[in-house]
């Protein structure tokens, strides 16, 4: 199997401190080079779309909410692990976009429901 840069940086520790183990960063730093190869990827695939990733958090949090009726903001908070205020931003711009709407709720006026457009 061909070294990587991973491999030179563990032989480099490796002859530094031999006293320490520093074969976990194999696994840590293959990780960590996937993990922005498919950040990478996905910001792309969303561009397609016009999308952020928070954006698309927020319509994959409806879409599987199966709420026909919208929810909350306060729910896309609380299942997207985000602020309110950063809820509120993405709404705007996914509002602006065209995919999602807010709504008053039929059954308490004070409550607005964001739902997907639909198609």
């Amino acid at each position: 199997m061909e070294r990587d840069a991973v491999d030179r940086i563990v032989e480099q520790w490796a002859r530094a401190r031999p006293d320490l183990d520093a074969s976990p960063m194999r696994v840590l730093g293959r990780l960590s080079r996937l993990t922005r190869i498919a950040e990478r990827e996905l910001k792309a695939l969303f561009a397609e779309f016009g999308l952020e990733r928070g954006e698309f958090d927020v319509l994959a949090t409806l879409r599987r909410a199966d709420s026909p009726g919208g929810i909350t903001a306060g729910t896309l908070a609380r299942s997207s692990m985000v602020t309110s205020g950063a809820v509120t931003n993405r709404l705007d711009r996914l509002v602006a976009k065209g995919y999602v709407t807010r709504d008053l709720d039929p059954a308490n006026r004070r409550t607005v429901l964001v739902a997907l457009t639909p198609a």
